[in-house]
């Protein structure tokens, strides 16, 4: 069972914002909840699961720093909690 936490820190400078991230994170299929690339992830409107933006970062669509900078609040986080889109639909 996955946790409910939603994680958005802002990356520093002029760094990818969050909406740009999630973005990016569609260029890669969903391991937490199966969607294939292109499509939004089954979970919420406007949420995207870590397991996703971790794939995309492991994929090269998104820095691994701009990672780094959405879970460094994060004590303890699965790749079933999600990021949500500030940009996207509601």
């Amino acid at each position: 069972m996955s946790t409910t936490a939603v994680f958005q820190h802002p990356a520093p400078g002029g760094a990818m914002t969050i909406h740009e991230l999630c973005l990016q994170a569609l260029n890669s299929a969903c391991p937490g909840c199966g969607v294939p690339p292109g499509c939004p992830c089954a979970c919420e409107s406007a949420h995207y699961h870590l397991a996703r933006v971790a794939a995309a970062a492991h994929a090269g669509h998104v820095p691994v720093a701009e990672f780094a900078s959405v879970i460094h609040d994060a004590d303890v986080f699965t790749g079933m909690d999600t990021l949500a889109d500030p940009g996207g639909p509601s």
